[in-house]
């Protein structure tokens, strides 16, 4: 079976209880602006003992120097946990010395715990704190490629599927061949939510609210009323692997699961 990963901040994890393992294997953990590090860490150690395999963002602009990012990486080290999510992380809550993720890349602390896989993030629909974004993806990939790390582009959610399919085209034929298709891509997908639900995650994570009114004339406002996972699915073009961010809750995503999840996998 085809397994898919998900999104979620650590006070949603004794929700995954119904969440259907052999579908969602690996859990992304998000760390907001405000969230401790301690936490990221239980979090993380909570859903490995619950048989997920947990990966923890690692934001460079939430963290204050070379000793607290140390702390967090060797915390996850101790429990076993050697993949992460790196991203740059919220400019308007910067709290140290890190700039953007090449900053802590070039510490040497993700080669001094070992880590075998660190991701990266992809915006398909461009990045509202980041001007040069697809130049600077280009030079993490050819870092981590370098560096020997295992990797996968993860993409935040998307709406727009002509920009999204345009986007991936251009990241295979300008990283991924260059670096011998040893990245993949994990195409970021709005579970099943309200409406009205979405705009508001669309505000915050700096993905076009317009999209949700004029996404294509293939759609009509009515369908948009509640959100269809697969009417964006069914559009995307070479799809490795889909990573969901639950926003209608997890009980709506799994049930989604249950009854589409067939449709899916036969696209």
């Amino acid at each position: 079976m085809t397994t898919y990963s998900l999104e979620i901040v650590p006070k949603q994890i004794e929700r995954l209880k119904i969440l259907p393992k052999e579908m969602f294997n690996e859990v992304y953990v998000a760390f907001i602006p405000g969230d401790s590090i301690s936490n990221i860490i239980e979090a993380s150690r909570n859903l490995k003992s619950q048989g997920f395999s947990p990966i923890p963002h690692c934001p460079a602009r939430s963290i204050k120097d070379e000793d607290q990012l140390d702390f967090f990486l060797s915390g996850l080290a101790k429990e076993n946990i050697k993949k992460v999510l790196a991203i740059g992380g919220s400019p308007k809550n910067k709290a140290g010395i890190f700039d953007k993720t090449m900053d802590i890349f070039e510490t040497g602390l993700f080669e001094k715990y070992e880590f075998n896989q660190i991701n990266i993030a992809g915006h398909p629909e461009g990045n509202p704190d980041d001007d040069n974004s697809e130049n600077n993806l280009s030079i993490k990939c050819d870092w981590l490629m370098k560096k020997g790390f295992n990797s996968s582009i993860v993409t935040q959610w998307t709406l727009n599927i002509d920009e999204t399919n345009n986007w991936v085209k251009k990241v295979e034929k300008d990283i991924i061949s260059k670096n011998s298709r040893k990245i993949d891509i994990n195409l970021g997908i709005a579970g099943p939510a309200k409406l009205t639900t979405l705009i508001n995650y669309a505000k915050i994570c700096g993905v076009s609210a317009t999209t949700l009114i004029i996404r294509s004339k293939k759609f009509g406002l009515t369908k948009l009323v509640k959100h269809n996972p697969l009417e964006i699915i069914n559009g995307l073009d070479n799809i490795n692997k889909l990573h969901f961010f639950p926003f209608g809750g997890i009980k709506e995503l799994s049930q989604w699961a249950d009854s589409n999840i067939l449709q899916v996998n036969n696209e």
